[in-house]
């Protein structure tokens, strides 16, 4: 399997700014020394050395995951801001043309998760397939409540592609082709879906709007199907760890949380993901490096995890 993050960002869109972009500006020449700049070619080596929080963006996308399969089948998770990007890159394949084919796979319906839906612009193209699938059994009056007429001037049906929606029961396992994919019930205001994919012996954890608070946390065992042994886990942290002790019930966790359950479960890579829409990419950098600071505390229990943090563009092969 391959994933790639199409957006990261958790409750609402977060675009850079002109102070944002002047102030990554600024820390790029108060770091660069004179030899940094004197030709094109010791400028990208300079370049190459800086943080990606000055040189890039974490990115202000809400949530969209591309999950390619080894036969190459598309599964979209969620659809998000995100998914209009994915889409312009899949107009430059077979759904430029109407004949492309596509899972997409819905955690749950709230807007940073469903808002990109009517700007994914293979679903304009007559002849494109895209089989919905979600535990809500109300899905698709739900993604067509979205676009009526006061909300958005386009309705569901204009959207010439075929769209079939799927209920699959809850905490049940389904097969697209020969990836098994699970879903989870998470602790969530209204309700949030965790998948896990399994092909070829290795796994795939994606459980973004996730709150482990005490009570999640007493009855963790009930977990342990969902993220047991997985070679990675994508999971929501949007808040630091005291900032979810005053956000009880706000349905979002910690990347010390996230930790203790990685480690729990013999996980063995953690990405950190559904960033808080008002950290900026240098706060990110400091919430990745907490999180590892927070790991190596008890390496021994720790084990061989590796944690990393997500971005849009971001590519990983499992």
């Amino acid at each position: 399997m391959k994933v790639k993050f199409w957006g990261v960002r958790g409750s609402i869109p977060t675009p850079l700014n002109s102070d944002v972009i002047r102030d990554k500006i600024k820390q790029t020449l108060q770091l660069a020394s004179p030899k940094d700049i004197s030709n094109e070619e010791s400028i990208d080596t300079f370049i190459d050395t800086l943080p990606m929080s000055i040189v890039g963006t974490y990115g202000g996308n809400t949530t969209s995951l591309e999950v390619r399969t080894s036969t190459d089948d598309l599964i979209i998770v969620d659809c998000g801001t995100g998914i209009k990007q994915l889409g312009h890159e899949l107009l430059k394949t077979e759904f430029g043309n109407g004949t492309g084919f596509a899972t997409i796979l819905l955690t749950h319906t709230h807007w940073d998760h469903i808002q990109g839906f009517p700007f994914f612009a293979p679903f304009y193209i007559k002849g494109n397939r895209f089989n919905i699938y979600s535990p809500y059994n109300d899905i698709k009056e739900r993604i067509e409540y979205q676009q009526v007429y006061t909300h958005f001037p386009i309705n569901l049906e204009y959207m010439l592609a075929q769209k079939e929606f799927f209920i699959i029961d809850k905490e049940s396992e389904i097969y697209i082709n020969d990836v098994k994919i699970k879903n989870k019930s998470m602790r969530h205001p209204g309700g949030s879906f965790g998948f896990r994919f399994e092909e070829n012996g290795k796994s795939f954890v994606f459980t973004s709007d996730c709150e482990f608070n005490i009570d999640e946390i007493d009855k963790i065992d009930t977990y342990k199907n969902f993220f047991e042994n997985a070679d990675v886990c994508v999971f929501d942290t949007q808040y630091t760890f005291e900032e979810s002790i005053n956000k009880i019930d706000w349905g979002h966790s910690s990347a010390s949380i996230a930790i203790d359950i990685a480690s729990m479960f013999n996980i063995k890579r953690l990405i950190l993901f559904h960033h808080e829409p008002d950290y900026n990419d240098q706060k990110l950098d400091t919430v990745l490096s907490n999180a590892k600071l927070y790991m190596g505390i008890n390496p021994d229990r720790r084990g061989n995890l590796t944690i990393n943090i997500a971005r849009e563009g971001m590519e990983i092969e499992i």
